[in-house]
């Protein structure tokens, strides 16, 4: 069942998007949902724009369609589509509303997009090569960088996630070729690397800021998947490229935990 998130920045009741949900086939959020499908954002007047323009962003980098309700007649016009949010709305209501106008449009809208991205999505081989390029390059990274690294156990350190690199390309094309089934289970989302800079390479560079350099690269490599994933709709392919998300999503974690251990040894 499709899923829509109401982000209430007007302090009002919608009882009337939850009916009209319902009444659509749409599962109804009142809670913050990464997957929700789309996201239908009550907005008040001006002095409530910049947390309610945050909230339409987010919810658009989840892929979901954004559709915004407010009063056309006060500054939340001028104030939504002068700025640099204006792209992440999908849809304009203005109140009093027609509830189960916005889930028609939803509808509309989320029909097209399935129909542009099976015309523009790059065919899954393609994207499991270009995988297997990344996975080559970053274990070439990692070569180079253990050959220039002055501290041998930051060298040994980036020999390790080398090897790393290499059997993860292996996987990659064992998954391409069936000759292996992909993991289940998931991984939390939040980590180190959201909270510290990633340094860049140097020769003197430390086993800590190895492997945080080896998250931020990890991360990217989630990041590659989850942006391809969101060009699919629903369906085998999608999940494919969410599940190898979720293997470079359990590497990030390998490394952070390596890096806490690193950089606060236990003393006893």
């Amino acid at each position: 069942m499709k899923t829509v998130l109401v982000i209430n920045a007007d302090g009002g009741s919608h009882d009337a998007i939850q009916q009209a949900a319902l009444d659509a086939g749409w599962n109804f959020l009142s809670k913050s949902a990464r997957t929700a499908d789309a996201a239908v954002v009550f907005m008040t007047d001006k002095a409530g724009l910049e947390p309610t323009l945050m909230n339409i962003t987010a919810a658009r980098r989840s892929g979901a369609v954004v559709v915004l309700v407010t009063d056309l007649s006060r500054s939340g016009w001028d104030g939504t589509f002068g700025t640099a949010h204006a792209p992440d709305v999908d849809a304009l209501f203005g109140k009093p509303l027609d509830a189960p106008a916005i889930f028609r449009r939803l509808d509309g809208i989320m029909a097209a997009r399935v129909a542009t991205h099976r015309q523009t999505t790059v065919g899954m081989a393609v994207i499991l090569d270009r995988a297997a390029a990344n996975e080559e390059s970053a274990a070439a990274f990692y070569r180079q960088a253990a050959g220039r690294a002055s501290d041998p156990v930051t060298r040994d350190a980036l020999e390790g996630l080398m090897r790393d690199e290499i059997e993860h390309k292996q996987l990659i094309l064992e998954f391409k070729s069936g000759a292996r089934p992909l993991p289940e289970g998931t991984t939390s989302g939040g980590s180190l690397l959201e909270c510290l800079t990633a340094p860049d390479f140097t020769a003197d560079m430390s086993p800590p800021d190895a492997f945080l350099l080896a998250a931020k690269k990890e991360k990217l490599a989630v990041e590659f998947y989850e942006n391809w994933a969101s060009l699919y709709p629903e369906g085998a392919e999608r999940d494919l490229l969410l599940r190898l998300a979720e293997i470079e999503r359990r590497h990030k974690a390998k490394v952070e935990d390596l890096f806490t251990n690193a950089a606060f040894p236990e003393a006893w």
